[in-house]
């Protein structure tokens, strides 16, 4: 069981992969753990920060960016840590729940909240000095991403003056505009698996980056933050979002007559706006079931349709994989029987499980290892496996009228 738990642990948790951003040293650095204490030295110079800049508790920094705040604390950035990740930290290695929180909670401020290893008398003092009301979300925060070493990092702003990084008159004694944060190489190293990770079928568990990589939409120059993170908002929609999947494929089909008391369906699911393979990763699946629907209304089951990547929960065996590349399709093609039944129309509905795979191995899991689970870690788990199960929804239903003839 231990070798499940830790490879079970390989799904949920990332290390940061340092040479997956070779490509660019700014991000290197940028990424490289452990990050830098917020109170950390900035090459010897002395800054001079009101208070309230000192105080890096995100609701602080929505007196400024109420914007980017307000999208964040729904965003699942600021819903890293959840019972998903804290029920395992009594299953793992000290060394591998540490890595977990890299892309989790990549501050060792916050990370001190979660991992007994970063309750050093540095950090603390750290977390004193910039949460002076405590951290009551050690997820992923504004400085995870922005702050480092006391200089805060950011795009360009949009009515750019070439020397305003260099003006001290900015809030934060000025600020340094980076290219790389409207870049997808800023999101790889959390969101694309370590080269010395897990392969399935040739394939690494997670290669969002890679996928997008190939893609005409990288060629196009469409980044990551260009669908996710619109506008410059915080909220990093994503396969949790029934508008924004609606809004990323389309739908076609049509019926037809094979013989009498026999038709055809044949239907597709174009990706349309998605820079990677759709669902992206192994976790999601789309289910595109068929049914009949008699003239007394009863409703039956005739047909399913999978796309997604199916893998066993300890991450050493691939099932199948039937996602869609960008710009390409998914297709349904059967014939049905309708066997002298009133069929009036057959209807089609797609469903979106977000968690599958999650849902699959938290089940085991609870099954497997319950006995051996103290009561709030148990609790933990349960209470994950319930929000897991209740992210599915159904992205549309559609509908045909029977060929006139096969109404008879």
């Amino acid at each position: 069981m231990k070798f499940l738990t830790l490879q079970l642990s390989l799904l949920f948790c990332f290390s940061i992969n340092l040479s997956s951003c070779k490509e660019n040293s700014f991000l290197v650095e940028h990424w490289n753990h452990p990050l830098p204490l917020l109170n950390g030295s900035n090459q010897g110079k002395q800054l001079q920060l009101s208070s309230m800049e000192s105080n890096m508790d995100p609701k602080q920094c929505a007196t400024c960016h109420e914007i980017q705040w307000k999208s964040w604390k729904s965003s699942f950035h600021a819903k890293s840590i959840g019972n998903g990740l804290l029920w395992q930290k009594t299953n793992l290695e000290s060394k591998e729940y540490n890595n977990c929180l890299n892309c989790h909670s990549p501050l060792q401020e916050t990370k001190a909240e979660l991992s007994e290893t970063f309750r050093t008398k540095e950090i603390i003092h750290s977390q004193k000095e910039h949460f002076p009301k405590g951290i009551s979300n050690p997820s992923i925060q504004c400085a995870s991403c922005h702050i480092r070493n006391q200089t805060w990092y950011g795009p360009q702003r949009k009515n750019f003056n070439r020397n305003e990084t260099e003006n001290d008159s900015f809030p934060h004694n000025g600020f340094k505009a980076i290219y790389d944060f409207e870049s997808s190489l800023f999101c790889k190293s959390c969101h694309e698996s370590p080269e010395n990770g897990v392969y399935l079928n040739g394939k690494q568990l997670m290669e969002v980056y890679k996928e997008w990589e190939n893609s005409s939409f990288a060629k196009q120059g469409i980044q990551c933050q260009n669908c996710h993170m619109p506008d410059r908002e915080h909220s990093w929609k994503g396969i949790h979002d029934p508008d924004f999947v609606r809004k990323s494929v389309e739908p076609s089909w049509k019926l037809e007559t094979i013989s009498n008391g026999e038709i055809r369906i044949y239907a597709e699911l174009k990706s349309i706006a998605v820079g990677h393979k759709f669902p992206t990763y192994l976790v999601p699946k789309i289910y595109l079931r068929f049914y009949t629907i008699e003239a007394n209304g009863k409703k039956t089951f005739i047909e399913e349709s999978i796309i997604g990547r199916l893998v066993n929960t300890n991450l050493s065996e691939e099932y199948y994989d039937t996602r869609i590349s960008p710009n390409d399709k998914h297709t349904v093609d059967f014939t049905y029987k309708l066997n002298n039944r009133k069929v009036e129309k057959i209807v089609w509905e797609t469903i979106v499980d977000p968690d599958e795979h999650y849902v699959r191995s938290f089940e085991e899991s609870l099954q497997i290892k319950s006995k051996f689970l103290s009561e709030e870690t148990k609790k933990q788990l349960t209470l994950s496996l319930s929000e897991k199960r209740e992210s599915e929804f159904k992205l549309f239903t559609l509908s045909l009228p029977m060929p006139v003839l096969l109404r008879q």
